[in-house]
């Protein structure tokens, strides 16, 4: 578990204001990060939702750290997406070493005296693997299951304020609504759903082309996926007030 405190002066006016983006998919979306990017966020923590870069580039993380850092200074916490491949998640994190906290259904938690915050990151799950993915990842279905359930066990062992969910694929189909249907079970897994009714809020990427927010169950689950957005989601919190906001030039 990884900790931040944040100083504040009075307990019960405390507020976390959390940023997130997904799918930035460097170069491809760069610019528009850019963009985005020009007006100082005032936020206590930063959220990235994996596919940060193309493909395996991910010389391209840097230079998207480098960008935000203009503009934030608060810690930034991430999952994996699955353009960030596998084999290249050591390399990855020597490259951001001291710069972003990659979380691989882990936890994180921000404190601002006795209030705190505390985020489970992980790649996530797919109830039906890709057709790559089942010729060629060994035991990929159990692979998810297992993950899934320490995710579980990782949220329940939280005795936070507040919890949150980080992941790349969808906890939900509820935001995949704009996605082809039949590919929904390729994109998201129901095995989080369970995961969700113990949290205050989700924030996922993947879903290009899906809502960018609905509620499970009275849950906020935000997607922020750049393509899907086109700007960088803000929300605050405790729960009960989630305030959605968006961040342009």
């Amino acid at each position: 578990m990884r900790e931040k405190l944040r100083g504040v002066s009075s307990v019960g006016n405390v507020k976390f204001r959390v940023a997130a983006v997904g799918d930035i998919h460097s170069p491809r979306y760069f610019d528009l990060l850019l963009e985005l990017a020009r007006e100082k966020l005032e936020v206590d923590l930063f959220m990235l939702a994996g596919d940060v870069v193309d493909k395996g580039k991910i010389d391209e993380y840097p230079r998207v750290l480098d960008a935000l850092e203009e503009h934030v200074d608060v810690p930034v916490i991430a999952c994996f997406g699955n353009e960030e491949y596998e084999n290249l998640h050591d390399e990855l994190k020597g490259l951001c070493s001291g710069r972003v906290v990659f979380l691989e259904e882990e936890t994180f938690v921000l404190r601002a005296g006795g209030v705190s915050l505390g985020i489970v990151g992980s790649k996530g799950s797919l109830d039906r693997p890709t057709r790559w993915q089942s010729k060629n990842v060994p035991g990929i279905r159990e692979l998810y299951a297992a993950r899934a359930e320490k995710v579980k066990e990782e949220i329940s062992k939280l005795s936070t304020t507040y919890k949150g969910l980080l992941t790349h694929y969808a906890p939900t189909y509820c935001n995949l609504e704009g996605e082809p249907l039949s590919a929904w079970p390729e994109m998201a897994s129901r095995k989080y759903e369970s995961i969700l009714e113990q949290v205050d809020f989700a924030v996922h990427g993947h879903a290009h082309r899906g809502k960018t927010f609905c509620q499970f169950k009275g849950v906020p689950v935000f997607n922020v996926a750049l393509p899907a957005t086109n700007k960088i989601t803000v929300f605050e919190i405790p729960a009960g007030r989630i305030r959605l906001e968006a961040f342009f030039r």
